[in-house]
């Protein structure tokens, strides 16, 4: 499809969007999910919050699941890194799967487009990540949320080849959760699902007064009130049918404060930046709270900058602590590594453990749909939608937008 083309498709999809999103919006407050309610709203299109496994398995039966995910932009200095993790191994001798939530600035789109093809699911986190989260993701209007959302959703398909039907998650900058606003957007374009949501209150090793843990939230729909705790940004409050939330469940770092990304846990000393053994212990401590307990959901989401950490320190600490938790999985046959789409997938239709090497099957490298002999490095100089005089755009193929997309321009025409 041109170019022309797809950008046309685009300007349907989001006429169409805005159309809905005044005609179609949910009214009045979500009904909490009651007993009868839990019965009816269980299947692939409808599940409570709740800590309840998910086919009602026993444990022993339950696979043990750990979702990877990584925020911003894909680059040359973190593609080597998602490339060594990529040859990893599930007990099916399937390659694990990881999620790429990403955003427009720095992005290099070919090698987006090298992740998607090796299996990997691609997601949007916006296309600015504005830093002001006071004035810009707490102020966010319908128009504004279907720019950042959607537009991303666009672009990556225009410049990485990435098929708009494969991008069906989302997690907003800062998990600043925008309330009714973002979820009616996200369910009127079509989007599967969220995972901007932490939960503090929802995790096997979080205690209040006298009560024991309250157990793990696995995916669930807001068909119906979320049970979930809100720790970041508005609640939604009213009903969006058949979008999906898989909760972030928060870390306990080292020194027991509560962590929803890998890199805002903090150690009582430096051991985090030197020390491989810290970062690997971090990681399997909180990985058995799950794994010894109600085989929930367990994951790690992070950023790239992280690990970042280790050059500027000359040591592979994070590195190498990250590898060594990875390694442990694998000698374990439960757990299986996967994307946050193939989770849902599974909590859609949940089959038992002996059952589980059917429903992950290996995946091939899809063919080349962005071949190198066609990529082009486009340049913008300013004034520019940033604060930069100068900012590149690696894509597929040509020809090079007139101007440099962005919120509302994601064509970048003149």
């Amino acid at each position: 499809m041109q170019l022309k083309e797809v950008a046309a498709t685009a300007l349907v999809l989001l006429l169409a969007t805005v159309a809905f999103t005044t005609i179609g919006r949910a009214e009045g407050e979500a009904p909490e999910c009651n007993e009868t309610d839990a019965e009816i709203c269980n299947n692939a299109t409808c599940r409570c919050s709740s800590t309840d496994v998910p086919g009602g398995f026993d444990l022993v039966d339950v696979p043990q699941f750990v979702v990877l995910s990584f925020d911003d932009a894909v680059t040359v200095s973190s593609f080597p890194f998602y490339e060594t993790l990529s040859t990893l191994k599930n007990p099916n001798d399937c390659n694990i799967k990881m999620t790429f939530f990403t955003c427009h600035e720095s992005l290099d789109y070919t090698l987006v487009n090298q992740l998607y093809r090796m299996g990997h699911e691609i997601a949007t986190h916006s296309v600015s990540h504005k830093a002001d989260v006071q004035n810009y993701w707490r102020n966010m209007s319908i128009e504004m949320w279907t720019n950042e959302i959607n537009d991303m959703k666009t672009m990556l398909t225009l410049y990485g080849n990435v098929p708009a039907d494969d991008i069906v998650g989302f997690r907003v900058p800062f998990l600043e959760v925008g309330g009714n606003d973002m979820y009616q957007v996200l369910l009127d374009s079509g989007f599967t699902y969220d995972c901007s949501w932490p939960s503090l209150e929802y995790t096997p090793w979080f205690i209040d007064g006298v009560d024991g843990p309250k157990g793990t939230l696995w995916p669930y729909t807001l068909d119906y009130m979320s049970i979930q705790d809100q720790t970041v940004g508005t609640k939604p409050t009213e009903s969006f049918p058949g979008l999906w939330v898989a909760p972030m469940t928060d870390l306990q770092d080292n020194r027991g404060a509560p962590c929803p990304m890998l890199d805002q846990c903090v150690s009582a000393e430096d051991e985090l930046e030197t020390s491989a053994d810290a970062v690997a212990d971090l990681l399997i401590r909180n990985f058995r709270s799950h794994y010894f307990s109600d085989r929930s959901p367990f994951g790690v989401y992070t950023h790239h900058s992280w690990f970042l950490a280790d050059t500027n320190n000359n040591v592979t600490a994070r590195h190498d602590g990250f590898r060594m938790f990875l390694e442990y999985l694998a000698e374990l046959p439960e757990v299986y590594v996967v994307s946050v789409n193939q989770l849902i997938q599974w909590v859609q239709n949940p089959v038992s453990l002996e059952d589980i090497d059917d429903f992950f099957q290996c995946s091939n490298t899809l063919p080349d749909n962005c071949p190198e002999e066609n990529h082009i490095n486009c340049v913008y100089t300013a004034p520019l939608p940033i604060d930069n005089l100068q900012v590149y755009m690696n894509i597929c193929e040509g020809p090079c937008p007139d101007e440099y997309p962005w919120t509302g321009n994601p064509t970048g025409e003149s």
